[in-house]
């Protein structure tokens, strides 16, 4: 490579000649937990010349904390800002008396009329409308055209106008000749019952009252119903699922009658075995990613994490994350709660409301913020709670119910071997076990061997959970620890094409132009799902960034010279076998707008990007680790 880059990927022309500087060797990479990197890719740290490799990362660790700190002081437009989402400061918010009322757009009328918060002026919003984004809308294959008219950043290509892209180099994005409709989209009837605390919780509450009976009182009856088959009028047997929608409408049942419990057999069963499943991913798991992990060979898909008490209050931006897209074949979704009522109460309404094929409760989540309100990893404390929450979430789920959890809450002992002989008897369809603890977080290797005792103690499909970055580790895990499958977590985000490679068993040498065909895919999902008027563009970017805080973190095949590749080896400094390959291994945030400039248009002026989650780290701090964690999870 003639080109030398530095770490962040900027070229540096007062780089002291590599003919100055001895490239490290295989077995020092080694040791430096790096990943071996052929010499002739190796550079120099900008500047260094013959300083050691140490003193390097020291100096960019300071600029690191430095850029970071410069960031944390200017207001930026890339970031993901608590105030914006709920309204307050700038951000997304700001200005809103001047965006355009999307049903006064659709049909020229409007229900608020001069009390709508938005705008109605068209002429007078045209004026302030920025000039369009290079490139082509993607819905304008569409027979009726794109769904966002005036409002689409690329609005002047929808009647045949030129696209200034040969001028920019904009990459053109795939155009649907059909948009699919999402699902599980929260009617607003159901939304208003459950914002002013009007939803019928019934059967949620007795569910909840029962299951934290004494054993021998739920045994015996006495105080909850057992199943009772009944005969409907034209005798044929009427369903669990319809005698419980009935009972949860019936305003004169009792404790005693508001609920019947399914039977295992009357509901849906989800074969995990030998399954590709992507992991529940928060902020970077979302419909876009997803429906690219698709086409790549996941065979189950689960929604990002949602809060319980958020769902059962009708929140909008909790309940986005229950959407659904048709080609998600087998998809779950991933709640979180510590208190079997409230639980009970998200499962009843995820039954009246949501399509999906199973119901997974978080268990494993390590944020204090989680855990701090007895949920998450906290549950492996509480085994009598965890017990009351699997209980409830099964009577009251129309679907079947896995969770997610840990080997324990602290590194002195290992529970989960302990508690997965159970859980077939609390009414869990599955269980999927991370082998890490709590404290852990992501500063050891998972623990495979007690995953592996674990499975043999279970009385439910096991799935096993951390550091599958390739399909050696895969077929190792299926075949020589046991586990009825993996889910595929950070290594997904890093290489995506993990799901293609254990599929065809291969390590695959992507190039840099199919991986840019990924983020163009990316952004096309992104228009489609987001919208293409400014905030759903701005949206995508954004997304699309956060996304590419992990995928710079892969080292091609091409380029190593020892393997394999596992998921906790740092990249050293390289270059790539071309530009763009160089520009994707890149560190540096404005690098990664660049190459979503090339695919979306040019951000907005002062635009700048810190992703959420400081997913670059690979054990750094006790606050960078926690950022991590929340990324996959627990």
């Amino acid at each position: 490579p003639s080109a030398v880059m530095d770490e962040r990927g900027a070229s540096d022309a007062g780089v002291t000649p590599c003919d100055a500087w001895t490239p490290p060797s295989a077995t020092e990479l080694e040791a430096r937990g790096h990943v071996v990197v052929k010499r002739a890719f190796l550079v120099p740290p900008p500047g260094i010349g013959g300083a050691t490799a140490a003193h390097a990362h020291a100096s960019l660790a300071t600029q690191d904390g430095e850029n970071a700190d410069a960031r944390a002081r200017k207001r930026t437009n890339g970031g993901f800002n608590k105030r914006n989402k709920r309204g307050g400061g700038g951000g997304a918010n700001a200005g809103r008396e001047l965006r355009l009322c999307n049903d006064y757009v659709a049909t020229g009328t409007c229900k608020y009329g001069d009390a709508c918060k938005y705008a109605h002026d068209i002429d007078a919003w045209m004026r302030t409308k920025p000039s369009d984004l290079p490139g082509e809308c993607i819905f304008s294959a569409l027979e009726s055209g794109c769904p966002y008219g005036v409002r689409c950043r690329y609005a002047s290509t929808h009647d045949g106008g030129a696209s200034s892209s040969a001028l920019t180099n904009v990459e053109t994005l795939s155009k649907p000749t059909s948009v699919d409709k999402e699902i599980n989209a929260l009617p607003r009837e159901i939304q208003t019952k459950l914002r002013k605390k009007m939803y019928d919780f019934t059967r949620a509450n007795a569910i909840a009252k029962f299951v934290q009976q004494p054993k021998e009182v739920r045994e015996n009856g006495t105080s909850a119903p057992t199943r009772v088959d009944t005969k409907s009028g034209d005798g044929e047997e009427e369903s669990a699922a319809k005698r419980a929608r009935a009972a949860a409408e019936d305003d004169d049942v009792t404790d005693v009658g508001a609920f019947t419990n399914m039977r295992p057999v009357e509901k849906k069963v989800i074969d995990f075995k030998n399954k590709l499943y992507l992991a529940p991913l928060t902020t970077v798991g979302n419909l876009p990613y997803r429906r690219v992990c698709k086409r790549l060979g996941a065979d189950i898909t689960c929604g990002e994490m949602a809060m319980v008490t958020n769902l059962i209050q009708g929140d909008s931006r909790e309940w986005a994350l229950m959407r659904r897209h048709p080609s998600e074949d087998v998809f779950g979704v991933q709640i979180c709660g510590g208190f079997p009522d409230t639980v009970a109460r998200c499962c009843q309404l995820l039954g009246d409301v949501v399509d999906c094929d199973f119901i997974d409760v978080n268990m494993g989540c390590p944020i204090d913020l989680v855990c701090g309100k007895g949920a998450g990893s906290m549950m492996l404390e509480k085994p009598k709670k965890m017990e009351q929450v699997i209980r409830a979430a099964n009577i009251a789920a129309l679907c079947p119910v896995t969770f997610k959890t840990r080997m324990s809450y602290t590194d002195k002992s290992r529970v989960a071997h302990a508690l997965v002989p159970n859980v077939a008897e609390w009414g869990a369809a599955a269980v999927t076990l991370h082998g890490r603890t709590r404290a852990q977080r992501y500063r050891a290797e998972a623990d495979w061997d007690y995953i592996a005792q674990t499975k043999l103690a279970s009385s439910v499909p096991l799935i096993g959970n951390g550091d599958v970055y390739n399909q050696r580790d895969y077929y190792e895990h299926v075949e020589t620890h046991g586990v009825d499958t993996c889910m595929l977590a950070r290594g997904a985000l890093i290489k995506p094409w993990l799901f293609t490679e254990i599929k065809e068993r291969r390590d695959w040498d992507i190039s840099s132009g199919e991986r840019l065909d990924l983020l163009k895919q990316f952004a096309s999902f992104g228009l489609e799902h987001w919208g293409s008027d400014d905030q759903g563009v701005e949206n995508t970017r954004r997304y699309l960034l956060e996304w590419m805080s992990f995928l710079h973190r892969y080292v091609p095949v091409g380029l190593v010279e020892r393997g394999p590749v596992t998921m906790n080896l740092r990249p050293p400094m390289y270059v790539g076998r071309n530009d763009l390959e160089t520009l994707m291994a890149s560190t540096k945030s404005e690098d990664w707008v660049k190459i979503s400039s090339m695919l979306l248009g040019p951000p907005p002026e002062g635009f700048m990007f810190q992703p959420k989650h400081k997913s670059n780290a690979y054990g750094g701090t006790e606050g960078g680790q926690a950022f991590a964690d929340w990324d996959a999870q627990g």
